[in-house]
């Protein structure tokens, strides 16, 4: 009976409330088996609907992916963004000091997401998943540029120290951070050792 019910409440869903559970679904798939790996029939049985339905919602597998992709990289960027903005409302440094950590907390909240993001563009070899990629690591530049920019303005970061290196330096650590998460080792790469490593990178930045 609760199949049932559960059946005819999918029937009568909206278009958008079923873009929404079709891509939760598949992304568990997509995550497992990659682009390549996972078939169009697989996709529609996660979502407990028909190919046909599929197609009607997304176009092709391709489109759908690319949904999946986008859906992953805005929910991480905006955990991830709430986390930095509400320590840098209360304290800038203490924002600094926490910046990779937060991101490893963002992250970990959905690891199979960020992991299929993290290998979309090599694992499709895809020129528009490459370009989604480089524009979610755009959107993470452009945040921690902000914040390297404000810590100036306030004199917690020297005058002399270029922005725009250091901000691309912090990405170095934010992407060795993914490659962690890609060889499953978060749990390794522990609260600790990410703490100690943010502190010699603030240090080092205020040494400029």
């Amino acid at each position: 009976m609760d199949g049932l019910n559960l059946d005819k409440q999918r029937s009568r869903m909206r278009g958008e409330d079923r873009r929404a559970l079709i891509m939760a679904e598949t992304k568990i798939i997509f995550a497992e088996k990659g682009y390549r790996g996972a078939s169009t029939g697989e996709l529609a049985r996660a979502s407990g609907i028909t190919e046909p339905i599929l197609y009607k919602h997304f176009g092709n597998k391709k489109k759908l992916y690319i949904a999946v992709l986008t859906m992953i990289g805005e929910q991480f960027l905006d955990r991830y963004q709430g986390m930095v903005k509400r320590r840098a409302e209360t304290d800038l440094t203490d924002c600094l000091l926490n910046l990779l950590l937060d991101y490893r907390n963002a992250a970990m909240q959905d690891h199979a997401g960020l992991h299929l993001l993290m290998n979309a563009a090599v694992e499709s070899n895809d020129p528009e998943v490459t370009a989604l990629a480089e524009r979610h690591d755009h959107e993470i530049y452009t945040l921690v540029s902000n914040l390297l920019t404000q810590a100036q303005s306030q004199d917690i970061l020297p005058r002399r120290l270029d922005l725009r290196v250091a901000a691309w330096g912090t990405l170095s650590l934010l992407f060795a951070l993914q490659y962690r998460a890609k060889a499953n080792l978060f749990e390794e790469f522990n609260e600790r050792t990410i703490r100690e490593i943010n502190r010699l990178w603030f240090q080092s930045l205020r040494v400029g």
